[in-house]
């Protein structure tokens, strides 16, 4: 606790905590002690830290002027042990088990670290799957691979689905900033925001057609077969390879307005056979697991104030997206579809 490291010889630092001692019990305060011994040993220059520090440890009536152990004792966790609790219930805090084990959170983070453990939020699923249900995706998906793997068709395919955009994609973002400076301000996104529905169909060789729905209506089966016709006619116009040769085979969900009796029927007019889609299965959609998923990142951070600056929007997407976008999209089904098989019909990361 001496600061005048040149003059280490000239008195033990024993003796100097025995005169501090000495003036403790005199009863000097610090700042007469540190004077006290000053002016007589002024190369030894006492601090009133110092002097402080041993005040203190006597008035909790340690008088031991040897130097005390720093720090915490080890005490060292059974990895073996560790695992196996942690094994057991996974959802325990890194605070909770070091409660359990009698050590630091620090301490456990480390051998959390040697056990090869680190903590994962769980994720959010579409729904929960019943036997039933898993049952059908495993059904459908190695119905697919079987027939992909016999004929291709993947290039044949048109697929279609529904999002909602919101007016407002803005999100907080975090900034490096000094201490004393203070955070950017962002307005919270209004409970009931401003938004639109729009309805995409799409191939491997690009956008097809899109609609978006006049606000405060909803798509029902009508209003999805005059779409189809849309669709149909806008297919012959765009790629007409896929309308005249290949037959194109749909790719929707089974929402009631795609699976209701008139549905079917202009379906069956239109010669559009359906391709084969288990109930809850976003993870098979490529309008969900691709489309829509690069529409959300395009659209992140952007603050709309009018329908028409949204729709503009979409469009400045559509314009960005490359051919290979679209084929990407679609080539990687069989890979989901195995995927969908290894998990026994679960859903897969």
């Amino acid at each position: 606790f001496l600061v005048n490291k040149q003059s280490n010889s000239a008195m033990e630092i024993s003796e100097i905590r025995i005169l501090m001692k000495y003036e403790f019990h005199r009863g000097a305060t610090t700042r007469q002690a540190v004077g006290n011994i000053n002016s007589v040993y002024p190369t030894q220059a006492v601090t009133q830290t110092t002097v402080a520090h041993w005040f203190k440890r006597f008035r909790s009536g340690d008088f031991d002027l040897s130097n005390q152990p720093r720090g915490r004792p080890e005490i060292k966790v059974d990895n073996d042990a560790l695992k196996a609790d942690v094994e057991a219930d996974s959802s325990q805090s890194a605070l909770e088990l070091a409660s359990k084990f009698g050590v630091a959170k620090s301490t456990i983070l480390i051998h959390l670290k040697q056990i090869n453990k680190v903590k994962k939020l769980d994720k959010w699923v579409p729904h929960e799957l019943k036997d039933e249900h898993k049952q059908q995706r495993l059904d459908a998906c190695l119905s697919l691979l079987s027939r992909n793997k016999a004929d291709p068709f993947l290039h044949r395919i048109v697929t279609c689905d529904e999002k909602w955009i919101m007016y407002d994609n803005r999100k907080r973002s975090s900034q490096w900033l000094d201490p004393d400076e203070p955070p950017k301000h962002c307005p919270k996104r209004k409970v009931h925001q401003k938004k639109l529905m729009v309805t995409v169909w799409w191939s491997s060789y690009g956008v097809i057609h899109y609609d978006f729905m006049v606000p405060g209506t909803s798509i029902t089966s009508d209003v999805y077969c005059s779409q189809l016709d849309d669709m149909m006619e806008k297919l012959a116009i765009k790629q007409p390879k896929m309308f005249n040769r290949l037959t194109p085979i749909l790719l929707h969900d089974n929402a009631r307005p795609h699976s209701a009796k008139n549905t079917v029927a202009k379906l069956q007019q239109l010669g559009l056979e359906t391709l084969r889609h288990p109930p809850y299965s976003p993870d098979l959609a490529p309008t969900d697991y691709h489309f829509f998923q690069s529409l959300d990142n395009f659209l992140s951070g952007k603050n709309f104030t009018s329908s028409g600056a949204v729709k503009t929007a979409f469009q400045e997407f559509i314009d960005s997206r490359e051919s290979v976008f679209y084929t990407k999209g679609l080539n990687v089904l069989p890979l989901k579809w195995q995927q969908c098989v290894d998990n026994m019909g679960g859903y897969f990361d």
